[in-house]
């Protein structure tokens, strides 16, 4: 019995459909193997300078959203023509905590990202208002003015 199959053996097994459809089946096994590893978070630790932890939670990642709210809605009642305002924020994403290799040293801390925002003002029927308010809030947050919604109140 030979222990090492020669060039010749192989190329004659993958003349088969039944050597190409196996060959075809682990190689996709594999790329889901290896996909379903990063979704649930199999693919080892990080290495290297530092390792990354998710540092917010959901009371939280709310309480900095009514932050947000809170201190956005203040300023914009400020500016002429907005009067009393409602404000709410979305957020994209948790943000993120990223600490030394030992987990002993604070590297970073990135805020998260603001989807949306909606103003509902006592001035949010008017069109100048309205340019204000985009602006002040595209200002604050970096987010297009798509992201920005202006009402009037009742």
């Amino acid at each position: 019995m030979k222990a090492i199959i020669g060039l010749g053996e192989i190329k004659e097994l993958l003349k088969t459909d039944k050597a190409i459809k196996l060959l075809f089946a682990a190689g996709a096994a594999i790329i889901l193997l290896i996909s379903l590893s990063g979704l649930f978070g199999l693919s080892g630790k990080k290495t290297g300078a530092s390792q990354e932890a998710s540092g917010i939670t959901a009371s939280e990642l709310t309480e900095y959203e009514h932050g947000l709210e809170k201190r956005l809605t203040e300023i914009l009642s400020h500016i002429g023509g907005v009067g009393e305002a409602s404000v709410m924020v979305t957020l994209d994403t948790s943000g993120r905590t990223e600490y030394g290799k030992n987990a002993d040293m604070l590297l970073s801390v990135t805020a998260p990202r603001v989807r949306g925002v909606i103003v509902v003002c006592d001035g949010g029927d008017s069109v100048s208002v309205k340019e204000k308010v985009v602006e002040a809030v595209t200002g604050v947050f970096g987010i297009s003015s798509l992201r920005i919604s202006v009402a009037g109140s009742r």
